[in-house]
């Protein structure tokens, strides 16, 4: 995974709230895309989970579009549902985040500083999971197809400076990619503390069922 090469959230944390929700900080299988966390929902349950990511990982405005996504400085998951349920994906901004930078020259020299709690939080969700990418570029389209292995499904960000998104659909069992970034290059300006840097997020997954999606 190229996120442990550059940024590793020393303090990641998985909470889950239901026996058969599962969250795994690493890869569901070998190759692909470099997955932060691998999270088995049931039919009905939910777990959270928080981390950090960069504040422009799903805005950079320097890139040209669509491709406008840092596939590094964002976290992927690796979703799987164990059935058709209603999944709903909250993403907030989240103080208080360790981090663990690792040298790219020297792994051996590590330093701890605590992650931004600025982020305008991004959701971007694809049918799929990618398991044959050899190489993850630089930038990425978190609203359209961008990978042969993964299908575009949905995106959320916040439109008016909102520090929570919310992503709700009724989904089918099934194995999904669900990518969190940041946004704050809408919102900050070039010289403000939120325009770059990494900032800390909270996640949470659900599942139920509903007769009204």
């Amino acid at each position: 995974m190229n996120k442990f090469a550059i940024i590793l959230g020393a303090s990641a944390l998985a909470l889950s709230t239901s026996v058969m929700a599962e969250a795994t900080f690493g890869d569901p299988d070998e190759g692909g895309i470099g997955y932060e966390w691998t999270v088995k929902m049931p039919h009905h349950g939910s777990l959270e989970i928080t981390g950090s990511v960069g504040g422009k990982s799903l805005y950079e405005p320097q890139f040209e579009a669509p491709n406008i996504g840092w596939t590094h400085t964002s976290d992927w998951v690796a979703v799987e549902l164990e059935a058709d349920a209603v999944l709903e994906i909250e993403v907030s901004r989240q103080g208080g985040i360790y981090e663990m930078k690792v040298d790219k020259d020297d792994p051996t020299i590590k330093t701890y500083t605590t992650a931004g709690a600025e982020l305008y939080p991004a959701i971007a969700i694809y049918t799929g999971q990618d398991t044959t990418t050899e190489k993850e570029e630089g930038s990425f389209n978190p609203t359209g197809k961008f990978w042969a292995t993964i299908e575009p499904l949905a995106t959320q960000y916040s439109k008016l400076g909102e520090t929570t998104v919310v992503y709700r659909a009724k989904m089918s069992a099934g194995k999904y990619s669900v990518n969190i970034g940041g946004v704050n290059a809408l919102y900050c300006a070039e010289t403000a503390e939120c325009y770059n840097g990494v900032h800390g997020y909270h996640a949470k997954f659900t599942t139920y069922h509903s007769p009204n999606l």
